[in-house]
Formats: structure tokens, C-alpha cells, sequence
């Protein structure tokens, strides 16, 4: 899955180095390695669970604790090598999810209708807690007196070979924001409004027909172990977000979905940020954008999203280094792309685009 650093910039860098572009542009040769196939490697998706098939081992309804059922669920290696399927019957769950260290496990909410099953709560990064108050059952953040960002997550899964089916994961924690409400006490654009819909920390992870939703950081795709694989694969899903609302350090493919941006949560101009990748420098693989649509709610001005930054975690402003700094990689290909998007960004550690080995590019889309 790893290729040298040397090669990594030769596949995904621009075509004429010494005239760099705003959106630059993979030759055909380039992208041949950047496909679905190349980012999965020898992972084969499982075939989907189906309660068609199978019945489901637990069922839980309104008023019932998703929570206990994943907890039901027998510990990793212990599960007699089936996949472990939860059927959640149509209705609001509301409270933070934890699925971590578990067999291979299926969450399957309402094949009709995805809304009708809405994981969700509402945590944000400066939101007060105890110094010894968990941020989340995953994600303890014990000793700070905020949630955090990772800790604001709705639902984490840090476990392999889980699938996510026909339901809703958001996180409304800014959505009296998005109405015309004040930002609470502390928090604003400039920072504390992170608030993450779903983490996936594991490998082999699917996600078929959801809808992620959320503001600032909707999906955190990760990896659990910084040098183990993480592959995560969504797929007829729809992606709603504003800043930064993808981003992570994961290989993470996206297909044949819907990359919404959403407006009237920010200053209007302020179109936000659509891919934040965090991919380690010797990695050849980060996001992949394929046979999708990246659309604009309305009040988005042409050109006032950008498609993305690098995400340099971790790296203070004028010290990225590299070879060892993240060097985020995303490509975008064979998609719509609609008017209210505008060039890359510069990193988070204000990198100028395009500078220090940028390996952020397209091929094949078009308005």
C-alpha cells in the first residue's frame, strides 16, 4: 500500500511543475493510480448484510439503546466468525454510539427511506465538561476541559469489518446556528464549532446509502493505529457539511455519492472547505472522490467553497517539514462538480497551495 515518497509525488503532482495550477490535473497515466481498486488493494468488500437473508441478531426501537445491542455484540475474534447484524427499526436515537474492538458487526437501519433512522447528538469541540467527565465512551479526553473535536463525535466505530446501511448519522450541535442563533458562550467560526457526526477508525469499513450530516468536521475518517491500514469504502451515500467536512488521515474512498455544502451557518462569502486529508508522507493513498456530485445548497457563491486543504496535524504555522510532516493527497475524479466550488487552499499550517510537493489534484470532472 506504500510506495516511495519520491514515486508518491511523481504520480500525484501536476503536470508542469514550474507552472503550478489552481486545480491541477492528473494525466491519464497518473490516474491509473488512483482508482477504487488501487486504494482497496486486496481488500474485497464483504457482500452487504441483508435481513432479507438473515435474520437480525438484535432489533432495537424507539425508546431502546442502540448502544446496548452493539454491546451485545461478542468481543473482536470472539464472534464464531459470522458478521453480527442489528437491525434498528425507524425513529430518533439520540446519545452518543461507541462500536470499539467488536466482530464484524452490521448496523441496518430502513432500506425504504435512510432518514427514517437518525443516529444523532449534539457535542461540540468548546463545549465545557469536567476535567475527569468523559467526551465520549470512545473518546474519554480525560483531563482537558473541553470535549474536543474528537471527542464531539456522535458515532465512532473503531473496529474492522463494520457496515453502516440505510440510516442518517448527523450531529445538530450547530444547527440553531445555521436558523439564525448565536454561537454559544466561547465558540464561533474561528474555532470551538467542530462538532463530528461519525469517526471511522477501523479498517474494511462500508457504508452504503447513509447520509452523514453536520457542519463543521461531519466525517472523521482515521486510522485507529497510526501505521496499521485503515480502508473505508461509502458508497449511494450523501456527505453534508460545510468546513473541513471530511478530513482524516484514512485511505477513504467515496463513490457514486452526493458531497453537499451547506450554507447559512457561516459569514456569507464564507463558502467553506470541502476535503481535509491528513495522509502520512510516505503514503500513496489518502481521499478519493469517483463518479460523485459536489453540489451547493443555495446562498453558496460560484467559487466560494474551496475543494480542500491539506490537514497538516499536528504542525504549527512555518514548521512543516517535508518527508515527515502529513502531507494530505485527495483526488477528485470522474465527478460533477458544481459552480459553488473554487480552487484548493493552502494547509492548515498556511503551506501555500501548490508549494512543498502539493498532492492535491483532479482528472476527468466536469461542471
Amino acid at each position: 500500500m506504500k510506495l516511495p515518497l519520491t514515486l508518491a509525488l511523481i504520480l500525484i503532482t501536476g503536470v508542469n511543475q514550474a507552472q503550478p495550477q489552481a486545480r491541477p490535473q492528473l494525466t491519464p497515466e497518473q490516474a491509473t493510480a488512483h482508482t477504487t481498486a488501487a486504494y482497496l488493494g486486496d481488500w474485497q468488500p464483504a457482500p452487504l448484510a441483508d435481513l432479507s437473508a438473515t435474520p437480525p441478531d438484535f432489533v432495537v426501537g424507539p425508546g431502546e439503546s442502540v448502544q446496548a445491542a452493539i454491546d451485545k455484540v461478542p468481543a473482536d475474534g470472539k464472534g464464531g466468525g459470522k458478521r453480527w447484524v442489528i437491525h434498528i427499526l425507524p425513529g430518533i436515537y439520540r446519545g452518543p454510539v461507541c462500536i470499539k474492538d467488536r466482530a464484524p458487526m452490521a448496523l441496518i437501519g430502513s432500506a425504504l427511506d435512510a432518514s427514517a433512522v437518525v443516529l444523532v447528538d449534539n457535542r461540540f469541540s468548546g463545549r465545557p465538561k469536567g476535567a475527569h467527565e468523559p467526551a465520549h465512551p470512545c473518546v474519554p479526553e480525560l483531563g482537558k476541559t473541553t470535549v474536543g473535536t474528537s471527542g464531539s463525535t456522535s458515532v465512532l466505530v473503531q473496529s474492522h469489518d463494520v457496515q453502516l446501511i440505510s440510516l442518517t448519522v448527523a450531529n445538530d450541535a450547530m444547527d440553531g446556528v445555521r436558523r439564525g442563533e448565536a454561537y454559544p458562550p466561547g465558540v464561533g467560526e474561528s474555532g470551538g464549532a467542530q462538532a463530528v457526526a461519525l469517526t471511522l477508525a477501523g479498517d474494511r469499513i462500508q457504508l452504503e446509502g447513509v447520509r452523514l450530516l453536520g457542519h463543521q468536521d461531519t466525517l472523521f475518517a482515521r486510522r485507529g493505529v497510526p501505521e496499521k491500514l485503515a480502508r473505508q469504502l461509502i458508497r449511494h451515500s450523501l456527505i453534508a457539511g460545510d468546513v473541513d467536512f471530511i478530513f482524516g488521515n484514512a485511505v477513504l474512498v467515496i463513490e457514486h455519492s452526493t458531497i453537499l455544502s451547506r450554507a447559512n451557518r457561516r459569514t456569507p462569502g464564507h463558502g467553506g472547505i470541502v476535503l481535509a486529508p491528513s495522509t502520512a508522507p510516505d503514503t500513496a493513498q489518502g481521499f478519493l472522490v469517483t463518479q460523485s456530485r459536489l453540489v451547493g445548497e443555495p446562498g453558496l457563491a460560484p467559487g466560494g467553497a474551496s475543494l480542500g486543504r491539506a490537514w497538516d496535524a499536528g504542525v504549527k504555522a512555518g514548521t512543516w517539514q517535508a518527508g515527515t510532516s502529513p502531507n494530505g493527497l485527495a483526488v477528485v475524479r470522474d465527478s460533477e462538480i458544481g459552480a459553488h466550488i473554487g480552487p484548493w487552499s493552502a494547509s492548515t499550517s498556511r503551506r501555500p497551495f501548490d508549494a512543498n510537493g502539493n498532492r492535491l489534484s483532479e482528472f476527468n470532472n466536469r461542471p
